[in-house]
């Protein structure tokens, strides 16, 4: 009779590329929260060998799944036009406070160095104050309203959904789970090499699995979360020690 931690090893995928495995991950997990884009170069990634033999045979089955997915949430695709006007606004900002930046440290060194054209910079920040202060505002207030608008979206299409999006979740979930578990098994038993613990990080949209440890949450500028497994939290930390011990030896 086989033990319970033999099967969970068959379970497991053979990760050659941890790359590929990270992206195909968040791939995934982002279908989950309809996050959905084309996966044509997962299809590239999986018929290179990267990902194993077993997950090429599984993902036959959950790109399928991944298919239906996009199409019940044809409905949604408004979402995308939302998430990427957030970005706009969010890039927006950036711009605008780059530019509040520019003509504060202008003012400053031409009041400090009396340049001639110090007496324009005055006039310049009459014109532009009202534009930067409206430009920072909807920065500030734009990309929230849009984060709630398209949360409250994705709630009423899973509840028109239910029952197709729990089956389809749950196969999306199950698969995500599978290869975080087989990244964390491969790096302990050193079949994937790394050298940094940027390299074991994981981005992800849902942390509703086992065995991961947030790092970071998301932020403006990211919509998702970063995590490690949990198991290699702290044998990560020594196998990297004792990598840099190495290489400083020789």
């Amino acid at each position: 009779m086989s033990s319970p931690h033999k099967k969970s090893e068959k379970s497991l995928y053979k990760i050659e590329d941890l790359k590929a495995a990270k992206k195909i991950l968040m791939l995934i997990d982002g279908y989950r929260r309809l996050n959905i884009e084309d996966f044509a170069w997962a299809d590239e990634e999986v018929k290179e060998g990267k990902m194993g033999a077993k997950f090429s045979r599984d993902w036959k089955e959950i790109r399928e799944v991944m298919l239906k997915f996009a199409r019940e949430a044809g409905s949604q695709r408004h979402l995308l036009n939302l998430a990427a006007l957030q970005q706009i606004l969010i890039q927006a900002g950036l711009v605008i406070s780059a530019i509040t930046t520019l003509l504060a440290t202008l003012s400053m060194v031409a009041f400090v160095f009396h340049f001639e054209w110090a007496k324009l910079v005055p006039e310049i920040l009459s014109y532009a104050f009202i534009p930067l202060i409206i430009g920072i505002a909807v920065m500030l207030a734009g990309p929230p309203i849009i984060s709630r608008k398209i949360s409250s979206e994705l709630e009423k299409f899973f509840a028109r959904k239910r029952d197709f999006v729990i089956k389809a979740d749950l196969a999306l979930k199950d698969t995500a789970q599978r290869i975080i578990n087989s990244i964390s098994q491969a790096i302990e038993n050193g079949d994937l090499k790394v050298k940094k613990r940027k390299e074991c990080e994981l981005g992800l949209f849902n942390i509703d699995y086992n065995g991961i440890k947030i790092i970071k949450k998301p932020s403006l500028f990211r919509k998702y979360y970063v995590v490690l497994p949990a198991r290699l939290f702290s044998e990560i930390k020594i196998y990297i020690d004792n990598h840099q011990r190495t290489n400083n030896v020789f």
